[in-house]
């Protein structure tokens, strides 16, 4: 039996992108009368309705338009409308693989597991923004954080609890760490996630930390500190002082070096992380 797919898109300042995750789904190796897909749209000056109608004939495309702002927020509108067997939660500036939605849905199936998460890739198919592992891994409490990225989570929707903290994310004060929260209270409930290095998804390639302004920087640090405490226990406390150990280290290191740019960035890093451990609440 065939697995409906429910793609929920939150976009916001993008046109050409959406145009190209859209090609991109366009041009899958999957069934298309068996993929939903769910912009809500939050672009105030930007119209997306040219694109929209470009390929409306071809797979479902539900298009919301929404006036409120917050990448969960505009997630959890969007999960209104689902109807598919899996859900998954794309970037507006990602695209799939032609094999992407084929390989989820039989290793889904192959493995009996409650959700899949893969790797992001650069054109040529090389790890992008970050270093991804090369093996098959069961997703637990320990390792959930280096493995974790919204756009590569599909999640069985009668298995798993798909709710997003609207506290959380993009747009938001504590603004990262929606995806790390969804995948670990999956986890917490004993889900079986599974990641495999196969799953591949294109997004662009940046730097962490070198490429981004200090407001990013500051938003990612309260956002990672909201979710250590929403989720506090044992496991994330280790993680919250393992990414602490890790900033202040490399703050010291860069100032070793003359590295001042750098070493503020660390810092704010650090420092940004405990405020939005302090500053949260449920």
């Amino acid at each position: 039996m065939v697995s409906k797919f429910s793609l929920v898109m939150a976009t916001y300042g993008r046109y050409e992108e959406v145009d190209s995750f859209l090609k991109s789904i366009e041009e899958s190796k999957y069934n298309l009368n068996y993929v939903q897909v769910i912009i809500v749209d939050q672009n105030e000056k930007i119209s997306l309705d040219e694109i929209i109608d470009k390929y409306k004939a071809k797979f479902n495309i539900i298009h919301i338009k929404s006036k409120e702002k917050g990448l969960s927020l505009n997630r959890s509108i969007g999960l209104k409308q689902v109807t598919g067997d899996i859900v998954a939660f794309p970037d507006d500036d990602c695209e799939y693989l032609p094999e992407t939605l084929a390989n989820v849905d039989t290793y889904i199936k192959e493995k009996n597991c409650d959700a899949v998460m893969g790797r992001i890739v650069k054109r040529d198919g090389s790890d992008s923004l970050r270093t991804w592992p090369k093996k098959v891994i069961k997703v637990n409490t320990s390792n959930f954080y280096t493995k974790c990225s919204s756009v590569t989570i599909f999640l069985k929707k009668d298995k798993c609890r798909i709710k997003f903290n609207p506290k959380l994310g993009a747009g938001m004060y504590f603004g990262a760490c929606e995806d790390a929260d969804l995948i670990y209270k999956n986890i917490k409930l004993k889900n079986n996630i599974i990641y495999n290095p196969d799953i591949r998804i294109y997004h662009p390639h940046y730097e962490s930390g070198k490429n981004m302004d200090d407001e990013k920087v500051y938003r990612y640090g309260v956002g990672f500190g909201a979710f250590v405490k929403s989720n506090l226990d044992i496991n994330t406390a280790i993680l919250f002082i393992k990414a602490e150990v890790y900033h202040l280290a490399r703050a010291l290191i860069h100032l070793c070096t003359f590295n001042t740019k750098d070493a503020k960035k660390r810092f704010a890093a650090f420092k940004s992380r405990i405020e939005g451990f302090v500053k949260y609440e449920e």
